[in-house]
């Protein structure tokens, strides 16, 4: 699954751990650091809530609906997944605190932080803490050796399968699909497209819908919980193209198909970065750069060109205070030097940086740069018997910085 979505090695060259994550969703436990902005008044009400088997849009759903509100007056600096105990800030526009304290939510203890003069958002949340338990996992020396080796050579920041989908990896090739202007195409891929691992029986009306394309077998046999493909065939009932009926979805989805096609892109020039350098402490001309700023937590800050204070940059790299970047392209990115190597990507699809430019703003992209290494040294990572510690600054994948460990595919 890791090679369809781009992550095609490992950086370092130790034996696995090995191991399970996720036996139960207490195993794994990720806290956000966040930046609250308190004040003594505010028209927001700021609450932490420790939930489990809670992903975060699902329960801004039943909050609203418990407080009487839309869900547009709840707002979160990032997403958590359902399979997890997780504590995360919300702020709710223009309630009480005598209204939240009242609710009672399965799996959810919900504690009122105070007030603030303005929503939380993105740029709030400065990482994240992990604790995270491996079942039957081998001995602490492997541990002791990879930790050496990413120090040296680079921890590898790429984006993990969930930013591909859940179960069935497929936003990007719908991504691809949409910037070729083949909208019937990416409506049946995201619709009806058959993916090993789903539930069989789900995958068997998958694959006959796939074959027929027929809107009214798909809502006859497909599942009520698959919500977002019911209501596209329904748009089919109703007369509408495929590209119409794309065009209905809401709008942090439409964005998604072309942020993972991006991320998928990503990954294969890390992959092939470090096919080539071995290592991702090395920078040459034409190369970006991300710096660490540090607050109650180190994150990343804008990335830059690497163009007059190479040798500072360099030095930066040496002192893990910066780290190598790489394109998320789009069609604003100016492909330099090494880098360059994603035109030859996009054209194994037949694409080119002007096709993020298309009539839709939810299916364009300017294009932006990323962290190639997470910098392990600003992470704490410790290893205890059966559980993994650690600080990852926001945009980076557990998964992912746990890999190089486990040496095993993780989603």
């Amino acid at each position: 699954m890791e090679e369809k979505v781009g992550i095609e090695c490992y950086i370092t060259s130790t034996p696995g751990m090995g191991g399970e994550i996720k036996a139960d969703a207490s195993d794994f436990y990720v806290e956000e650091v966040a930046e609250l902005n308190l004040s003594d008044e505010g028209d927001f009400l700021i609450i932490k809530v420790e939930k489990r088997n809670w992903d975060t849009l699902n329960f801004v759903r039943v909050l609203s609906n418990a407080l009487g509100i839309s869900q547009r007056r709840i707002s979160f600096a990032g997403t958590k997944d359902k399979r997890a105990l997780t504590v995360q800030y919300f702020s709710i526009y223009g309630v009480k605190r005598e209204e939240v304290e009242k609710i009672n939510l399965k799996d959810a203890k919900i504690e009122v932080v105070g007030y603030a003069r303005r929503a939380i958002q993105l740029g709030d949340l400065f990482g994240n803490i992990f604790r995270i338990k491996v079942q039957n996992c081998r001995d602490g020396e492997i541990f002791r050796e990879t930790k050496s080796e990413l120090i040296e050579k680079g921890t590898p920041n790429f984006f993990g399968l969930q930013r591909f989908g859940s179960i069935r990896f497929i936003t990007h090739e719908v991504g691809k699909l949409i910037l070729q202007n083949n909208y019937k195409e990416a409506f049946w891929v995201y619709v009806a497209k058959p993916f090993e691992g789903e539930n069989e029986e789900v995958r068997k009306i998958r694959e006959m819908v796939w074959n027929t394309r027929d809107a009214k077998l798909g809502l006859r046999e497909l599942p009520k919980y698959l919500r977002y493909e019911r209501n596209l065939l329904q748009k089919l009932r109703e007369g509408k193209s495929e590209e119409e009926a794309l065009l209905s979805l809401p709008k942090n989805l439409k964005m998604m198909f072309i942020h993972a096609y991006q991320s998928y892109i990503f990954n294969r020039l890390l992959s092939e970065r470090i096919r080539q350098f071995g290592e991702l402490k090395t920078v040459e001309k034409g190369d970006f750069a991300c710096y660490l700023t540090f607050k109650t937590r180190p994150t990343f800050s804008d990335c830059s060109e690497i163009v007059v204070n190479e040798a500072r940059v360099k030095y930066l790299i040496r002192e893990r205070v910066a780290s190598l970047a790489l394109p998320l392209v789009g069609y604003d990115t100016e492909l330099k030097g090494w880098s360059r190597i994603a035109l030859d990507f996009l054209s194994e699809d037949n694409l080119d940086l002007g096709s993020f430019r298309t009539k839709y703003k939810e299916f364009s992209s300017s294009g932006s740069y990323r962290p190639a290494d997470i910098l392990i040294e600003h992470t704490d990572v410790s290893f205890d018997g059966n559980t993994f510690s650690f600080y990852l600054p926001r945009g980076c994948y557990a998964t992912v910085f746990l890999r190089e460990f486990l040496k095993k595919e993780l989603s």
